[in-house]
């Protein structure tokens, strides 16, 4: 940091770079705390990698792509309730989930036993796909991941996850079947360049809970959490700054911060939060500062989703899947129209994700369309006679940070310094990259800077403690969540 000899009185008690989800769940914690805060975003739009706009072909509101909650996210539905739109979400409790193998509907559903044997109502659906030996052969992985402590599981983070799934005896082909498709779909990362303490935290979790149930936004992104957050900062005495990119951190003295801006122009503050994707990091530090050196070892995952609009209804369902393949192209499917209400148009409104995009960077978004027809098809033969009304593709550069080994040890704490703190979903929140633990981020990170202040506050929710029999199974040591 340089240091800049003036006098200019703090323009806030906090500046927050970002208005993303970890950035307005800070802001609007700390502004109800009765702190002065200016969030500083680069664009015109709140929302970062989870933002909606209205697509200029037809009007309706569509996300930069489609963004499902769990129910074990105590963080980002508290957040929710905090604005109102707990109500704005889908949640489907009916089955966990669908998934399209080889022209069959696997339909698997969670609940009935405790926990770890909620799954077993499933064992038929997946003895038509995995001979008995194959599923057997988990045994050991569940019952050793179930006894860990969360710095066992964290002790993984050397290993791939393939690498690690075969040495403690999974086949070769539960592997490529099962384990390579949760990879891709809950880690964006293929399975055997993932991290094995990242997916065995995932196994822990989904061991632990026989009530989990995913959630759809029934409104776009923006307006289910970016708008609405803005409106409770505003009303509590913050302030945004659109189009107001940050291109440096100084230090005035000792207890003073601030930003300089891309026009020259500097803010200043008690201190900053740093609510930005890694990848924005070195543009606001200096390439030594140990931050820098950190988020430069993270690598963004690309992914490609589509929005095809028809004219007339094709399913019934609100998400299906397909298997991780390489010679395929979308791993999940969203019908938005049994989501939203009636607020998609007359027919189908369906959205995808090709996970893992860096296979279609080169073709052109036609042959993405084509592509993409053809497998809604597969799932929904109606699509073959439907109208194709209008589509979109939009590529994201970044879904998440790819969860690569040694990813998970290298997540930064939230506070680096005296006045300067960190927050995203890519910061040591004990959970996967996703908007939980962003918006968890955001809530550790307002702590910090009030504890900085001298005021002891928990506003960050824990994440959730695996319970059923596996609570029984776990080790008196390991009694905080995964």
């Amino acid at each position: 940091m340089t240091l800049i000899p003036d006098s200019t009185p703090n323009q806030a008690d906090v500046i927050i770079v970002g208005a993303g989800i970890a950035g307005l769940s800070c802001a609007t914690r700390l502004a109800e705390a009765g702190l002065r805060v200016l969030v500083l975003e680069s664009s015109d739009v709140p929302g970062g990698r989870a933002r909606s706009w209205a697509d200029p072909g037809t009007g309706i509101d569509v996300d930069i792509g489609p963004h499902v909650l769990l129910n074990k996210y105590p963080n980002m539905r508290a957040l929710l309730e905090c604005l109102g739109t707990a109500d704005q979400i889908c949640w489907q409790t009916e089955e966990l989930l669908t998934v399209l193998d080889e022209g069959k509907h696997l339909q698997f559903k969670v609940g009935g036993l405790p926990a770890p044997l909620h799954y077993v109502r499933n064992l038929p659906q997946v003895l038509r796909k995995v001979p008995l030996h194959h599923l057997f052969s988990n045994i050991r992985l569940g019952w050793r991941t179930m006894r860990s402590t969360p710095q066992e599981l964290m002790s993984l983070d050397d290993q791939s996850g393939r690498d690690y799934l075969r040495s403690v005896g999974v086949s070769p082909g539960f592997i490529d079947w099962f384990w390579a498709s949760a990879s891709m779909a809950i880690l964006n990362v293929p399975v055997e360049q993932c991290s094995a303490a990242s997916l065995m935290r995932l196994l822990a979790q989904g061991l632990g809970h026989n009530d989990l149930a995913f959630g759809f936004p029934k409104v776009g992104l923006s307006e289910l959490y970016a708008w609405p957050a803005i409106r409770l900062l505003e009303r509590s005495g913050g302030e945004i700054r659109f189009n107001r990119a940050v291109n440096g951190l100084h230090r005035r003295y000792a207890d003073v911060a601030g930003v300089t801006l891309a026009d020259g122009s500097t803010v200043n503050a008690a201190a900053v939060v740093l609510a930005v994707q890694p990848t924005a990091i070195e543009s606001v530090l200096p390439p030594d500062h140990s931050l820098a050196s950190t988020a430069a070892r993270f690598e963004p995952s690309p992914y490609v989703s589509c929005y095809l609009w028809f004219d007339r209804p094709l399913t019934n369902a609100r998400f299906w899947a397909r298997p991780w393949s390489p010679e395929c192209f979308n791993t999940d499917f969203y019908d938005l129209s049994n989501i939203r209400n009636g607020a998609t148009g007359p027919g189908s409104m369906i959205a995808t994700n090709i996970i893992w995009s860096h296979r279609v960077a080169g073709m052109s978004d036609q042959a993405i369309i084509d592509a993409t027809l053809d497998e809604i098809a597969d799932f929904a033969p109606e699509a073959r006679q439907a109208h194709l009304v209008n589509a979109a593709v939009h590529r994201i550069p970044m879904s998440v940070p790819c969860a690569r080994p040694g990813i998970e040890t290298s997540r930064p704490q939230v506070r680096q310094e005296q006045g300067l703190f960190v927050a995203g979903d890519w910061v040591d929140t004990g959970l996967p990259f996703c908007m939980e633990s962003a918006t968890r981020a955001g809530a550790l990170a307002a702590e910090e800077v009030l504890a900085e202040r001298g005021v002891t506050v928990s506003l960050a929710l824990p994440t959730p403690v695996p319970g059923g029999l596996t609570k029984w199974l776990r080790r008196n040591d390991s009694a905080k969540g995964f």
